[in-house]
């Protein structure tokens, strides 16, 4: 099972990456699509379909992702730009081992990195800087299964909290320097 706090993202998610099996995959085609839009928050679902298309996500055409993911991508926009903070990585649940999770923790800022690159952001602020580095290196992230597994479910919540954070304020920057320009 995937986590997201909001059932309607989540179902459209799942229903949009029904064929794929592996939680990493999803986890990383989710990142992928939050990169894209972090970076260049005000495209519409055309000029996204048509990079995520470019970038080969699934073998899918840039009509079938705008067809099965708009659904997907319009509540995922509205969770991005919700004040509240609504917005969540689509990972695993807690029913899932810590292995597991930090394995789709790692796929999934790994495809945001890659999502994030190719909308070419202009990154101006050290924090933007230092957010891309710590999410470069979350997507690195391993467990030990020897350290004490409550001390590792504490830092895997932090690095959870982190990631989300850290969205918001690059998505955030980018829409500052939009207006800017």
């Amino acid at each position: 099972m995937l986590n997201t706090d909001n059932s309607e993202s989540k179902l459209a998610w799942l229903l949009a990456l029904a064929s794929e099996k592996e939680p990493e995959r999803i986890a990383e085609t989710h990142g992928l699509v939050v990169g894209l839009l972090c970076a260049e928050p005000d495209q519409d679902d055309k000029s996204l379909a048509r990079h995520l298309a470019a970038m080969q996500v699934g073998d899918w055409t840039s009509e079938a992702i705008n067809e099965q993911l708009g659904p997907a991508l319009k509540v995922l926009r509205e969770e991005l730009g919700s004040p509240e903070m609504k917005f969540q990585p689509l990972l695993p649940t807690e029913d899932r081992s810590l292995q597991e999770r930090t394995r789709c923790l790692a796929c999934w800022c790994s495809g945001f990195l890659a999502g994030f690159g190719a909308g070419q952001p202009v990154i101006r602020s050290d924090e933007t800087r230092d957010a891309l580095l710590m999410l470069e290196r979350i997507a690195q992230a391993g467990t030990d299964e020897t350290a004490d597994q409550e001390e590792e479910e504490t830092a895997y919540t932090e690095l959870m909290e982190f990631v989300r954070v850290a969205v918001l304020m690059l998505r955030e920057e980018s829409l500052s320097n939009a207006d800017s320009s």
